[in-house]
């Protein structure tokens, strides 16, 4: 068995409703490399400028292949970036579901708190095969 990280998608928008992620990152659906597991994701949040707000971000990660077919989870901000800034902290979630080359992994986020401004967010995934 073979494990590897992948960027999966990048979600760049400041809704408070769940928007499919465009971002140049990657976009929604997100298509598996191979067939296996899709194990873990990290979520992690980046500023794209020193008056970037957020405080939290919820993912919503969906797939025909799963149970339940959709499955979320969140990343925290620390409130606004001001010169010179602490790094932010990604969050790590467990995920163990089945991922096929032929089924996407459609991705969607919202912001659920704040007023957010410049928000960026990227979901890696770790995959066996």
């Amino acid at each position: 068995m073979a494990r590897y990280w992948r960027l999966m998608g990048e979600y760049d928008a400041e809704t408070a409703t769940f928007t499919a992620f465009a971002g140049g990152g990657g976009a929604s659906p997100y298509s598996p490399e191979t067939d296996g597991t899709l194990i873990a994701v990290r979520v992690m949040p980046a500023a794209t400028a020193a008056t970037s707000l957020m405080e939290f971000v919820n993912i919503r990660l969906t797939c025909t292949l799963w149970t339940p077919n959709a499955i979320e989870v969140g990343v925290k901000g620390n409130g606004l970036r001001t010169v010179p800034a602490d790094a932010q902290e990604s969050s790590d979630w467990l995920i163990n579901q089945p991922v096929n080359t032929s089924k996407g992994i459609v991705m969607e986020g919202e912001n659920l708190a704040g007023t957010p401004v410049t928000v960026q967010v990227f979901v890696y995934g770790l995959f066996e095969c």
